[in-house]
């Protein structure tokens, strides 16, 4: 036998994989003001944990407290009550100069990208590394790394009046990376910005998430945004924390009534001229049953056509809706039209789908006449 064979026959069993890094953690915080007069509750109660290396997205209507909950992460709010970990170490009993340091390690993007108009990009992405005293050799080497990091090459002399908002917001994460920070906080990161736009600067959030390994935390009010980069996600009402969990499962099956408000923008509801042909009761004999099946991805199993026509016989036709997917799951919505008969066996199709039966609704019958 030879040595390699031998190396590979001796090689331990891997590892049972270890337990995810809680590299944020919220214990019981809250957070509360005083406006107009009256005092108002930000944040209540609110406990859970980022993982490190995750892309993880805070989403809610306004007011919800997105904004409260992310700047208590670098401490540029404080918590009235309870506490927030970053790396195990709770940054509130660090005087001035201990927090300027731990917050190197926090890099922040806003929606209005906060340059300044009189400096260059290179001037730009520097300037945290200028304030902390870093030498200018070493400044000079760093925000090439940077600019190539972000596709802005090109651009190292030129102002942010001549910058497309793209590009401006390019900027703003080079200089969020200047310390090379574990975490990235991104307020609002693309809502100043076009749909086109938006998904190059989440293609350029996800890149930067795998190859420097840098955990994201993003805030939005964007559930497509969520949709497209985050790994979980927690949902804020007033203050609270009412959802938690995995993209796909959050999105497949609220449990929150924010939740599903937040998800109807992303809803397929059925065109008029639909809606205006249902009827509660067949009127003819060629009426058909409409039926509205909710994909969760909860099963993991792709919808397929044939089993459902099986369940529901050859006349069934796939009328609206579409299927998606997130997070290696398929999910989405089926508004299928088949013979009235067929709403007895509304069983048998839930298990050709994998599908709970609560997730097949009779919509009513649609009508040809």
């Amino acid at each position: 036998m030879n040595a390699r064979a031998d190396i590979l026959l001796s090689t331990p069993p891997a590892a049972a994989p270890r337990e995810a890094e809680v590299l944020v953690e919220f214990q019981q915080l809250s957070r509360q003001f005083q406006a107009g007069g009256r005092s108002v509750q930000a944040l209540q109660e609110v406990e859970f944990g980022i993982q490190r290396g995750e892309i993880f997205g805070i989403i809610g209507r306004s007011g919800a407290g997105k904004s409260t909950l992310l700047r208590i992460i670098n401490r540029l709010e404080q918590p009235s009550s309870g506490r927030v970990l970053v790396g195990g170490r709770d940054l509130s009993g660090l005087n001035e100069a201990q927090l300027a340091q731990a917050r190197r390690g926090i890099g922040m993007i806003f929606q209005h990208f906060n340059l300044l108009s009189s400096r260059t990009v290179a001037q730009n992405i520097g300037l945290p590394l200028k304030i902390a005293g870093v030498a200018a050799v070493e400044i000079e080497q760093r925000v090439d790394e940077l600019l190539r990091l972000v596709g802005l090459e090109g651009k190292r002399d030129v102002y942010p009046a001549r910058l497309s908002g793209g590009q401006k917001q390019r900027v703003g994460i080079a200089r969020a990376l200047a310390h090379r920070p574990d975490i990235l906080l991104c307020d609002e990161a693309t809502s100043a910005l076009d749909p086109e736009t938006t998904q190059s600067i989440l293609a350029l959030l996800r890149d930067i998430n795998r190859q420097l390994n840098v955990t994201v935390v993003l805030i939005t009010h964007e559930m497509a945004v969520i949709r497209e980069i985050c790994d979980r996600v927690a949902v804020l009402e007033a203050g609270r924390v009412v959802e938690l969990g995995p993209v796909w499962q959050v999105f497949g099956a609220p449990q929150a009534e924010a939740t599903r408000a937040l998800l109807a923008s992303l809803v397929h509801e059925l065109p008029p001229d639909v809606q205006g042909r249902i009827a509660s009761e067949p009127a003819t004999a060629q009426s058909e049953l409409l039926l509205d099946v909710r994909l969760d991805g909860v099963s993991g199993q792709d919808p397929a056509l044939g089993p459902l026509v099986a369940a529901l016989g050859p006349a069934t036709r796939l009328l609206h809706g579409g299927v998606e997917r997130i997070q290696g799951r398929a999910q989405g919505r089926l508004v299928l039209a088949c013979a009235p008969q067929s709403r007895n066996r509304l069983g048998d199709l839930a298990r050709q789908l994998a599908v709970p039966v609560g997730n097949i609704r009779i919509l009513g019958y649609l009508d040809h006449a």
